[in-house]
């Protein structure tokens, strides 16, 4: 690895039901043991991680090249979403290390990053350069927003999914006991029963196509969404590629059916309800409002009008 010696370490102890809080002890632990020096930086809201993270960078980019700390994020997808945002453009070359600590943990198996946190760490150690790799960026053109993915941005059931677990009494409750997977799944169950077809206009490197019955729409960074499902398995983070998938409204059973494929080698890309796109520029609209979410964290109910492009981010691992 480089000469830095120091880390400034960004840690949700909520993430993965608590899981961040033990992971955050052992990493203590073994960076002690290693005679390395840190300081703890603990989140203490939703969207703490971005703040947190841009004041860090800032503090960062004006400190001595030798004496420089790296910036360690401990949480889950959605914590690292929320770093990924705190560097947004002005610190985009800043390279970030992770220690996987959530309940998904997606982005870890995409990237190879091991989920055991003495060997995650190994990884940043012994990492001689950073790795350049492809996040998303999007551009929302009706509410004048724009941001970054690591994992994927869902428009339809994903998202509504998202909703429902956020709003559920039983997730505090689950949370508590380490059962948090179980207030997702039940949402699944919901979810899949209510959520409807819904029409989009797709644009793919300029070639437009409709669907006017679309059940799950899918833009991905890598192959995995929703804990280790591998959705879109010709996805890459470093192809500069965007890559979309569509799920048309089907039976519950049809659906189950797809959901089971996907399990099973990607099979599910042969079925003639899903629909696949790799490009370099993605346009969605909808004038019909939809749930949409990014990396988990709910983006609200609305029409949406969404440019997608990949653009790079670097990685201790």
């Amino acid at each position: 690895m480089t000469n830095q010696k120091h880390f400034h370490i960004i840690v949700n102890e909520l993430a993965g039901s608590g899981n961040g809080k033990l992971i955050c002890t052992t990493l203590v632990k073994l960076l002690t043991e290693k005679k390395l020096a840190f300081q703890l930086h603990k989140t203490q809201y939703a969207g703490h991680a971005i703040q947190l993270t841009t004041e860090l960078a800032k503090k960062i980019v004006t400190a001595s090249e030798i004496n420089a700390p790296l910036l360690m994020i401990v949480g889950g997808d959605g914590t690292l979403h929320e770093a990924v945002q705190g560097l947004g453009e002005e610190y985009k070359d800043m390279p970030l290390a992770y220690i996987p600590a959530g309940s998904g943990n997606d982005f870890a198996k995409g990237l190879g990053i091991s989920k055991k946190t003495h060997e995650a760490l190994s990884q940043i150690l012994q990492a001689t350069s950073p790795k350049k790799i492809d996040v998303l960026r999007y551009q929302e053109k009706i509410l004048q927003q724009e941001g970054y993915a690591i994992n994927n941005i869902g428009i339809g059931f994903d998202a509504a999914t998202v909703k429902y677990t956020n709003q559920s009494s039983a997730k505090v409750r689950l949370n508590k006991y380490k059962l948090g997977s179980f207030a997702y799944l039940a949402s699944v169950a919901t979810v899949l029963f209510k959520q409807k077809g819904f029409p989009i206009e797709v644009i793919a490197d300029g070639k437009q196509q409709f669907f006017p019955k679309a059940f799950l729409v899918t833009v991905n960074n890598h192959p995995y969404f929703g804990g280790g499902i591998g959705i879109s398995p010709k996805a890459s983070p470093y192809d500069q590629q965007v890559d979309l998938i569509i799920l048309q409204k089907s039976s519950v059973f049809k659906i189950i059916w797809l959901f089971l494929l996907m399990l099973n080698g990607g099979r599910h890309l042969q079925h003639k309800d899903v629909h696949s796109f790799q490009a370099r520029h993605i346009q969605i609209r909808s004038t019909q409002l939809e749930d949409t979410q990014a990396d988990g964290e709910f983006l609200g109910h609305r029409s949406v009008h969404f440019y997608f492009s990949a653009t790079t981010r670097y990685f201790w691992f």
